[in-house]
């Protein structure tokens, strides 16, 4: 399901299991504090797992060196961008310089992150709904970029709030609702989330 970007998956049953529902498109997360924290050692295994498929690396308030150290462990590896999730200045991100998504934030730069070239994508989360909506310069600055834009949700259940669309791409996390156990995902639970059908005929 080219409509979906997927955040989180951490372990190969999963990843199985949302590549037979058709997804496509996946974040894995590197933020220390997250519950999803991947290792390396596994990212490398499910990367070689998705040939033709595009990956995104979640960061968020990590220092240039570190990412830049992912990005030259990982520079056998082709098919990725990176996903922030921070306000950091626009010269970080430009410092980088490397194709990346960004988690809209009303309070962060935006005006200037959406200027950066190699941004490819905007997430725009659902919480930040009433601003965004209102506010037209932000979509004119999306349009005249072109940028991939994402609907962010925290969970399936506010996922499923959203209406679909044709133009639509919903960017979701794995959380805690899908898990029958610590870190232990719930394959039957997930294979039988009602979004996937709610979905099926919008594929882009």
């Amino acid at each position: 399901m080219k409509s979906f970007l997927i955040n989180g998956c951490y372990d190969p049953q999963t990843l199985r299991t949302l590549l037979d529902l058709g997804i496509q498109h996946f974040g894995f997360d590197l933020r220390g504090f997250s519950p999803n924290l991947i290792a390396f050692h596994r990212l490398k295994d499910l990367l070689a797992q998705l040939p033709l498929q595009r990956s995104q690396l979640v960061f968020q308030n990590d220092k240039p060196e570190t990412v830049l150290s992912f990005l030259d462990m990982l520079r056998s590896t082709a098919g990725w961008t990176l996903q922030f999730r921070d306000q950091l200045t626009p010269e970080y991100y430009r410092r980088l310089n490397f194709p990346f998504v960004w988690m809209f934030h009303p309070d962060a730069d935006w005006e200037n992150i959406f200027k950066i070239p190699t941004l490819e994508g905007v997430m725009l989360p659902v919480k930040w709904k009433n601003f965004y909506s209102t506010r037209p310069e932000v979509w004119a600055e999306i349009d005249q970029r072109q940028l991939d834009v994402y609907l962010h949700a925290d969970s399936f259940e506010e996922a499923s709030c959203i209406e679909p669309q044709h133009d639509l791409k919903i960017s979701i996390d794995l959380s805690l609702e899908i898990e029958k156990g610590f870190r232990t995902v719930d394959q039957e639970l997930l294979k039988k989330l009602k979004i996937w059908s709610f979905h099926e005929n919008l594929i882009i």
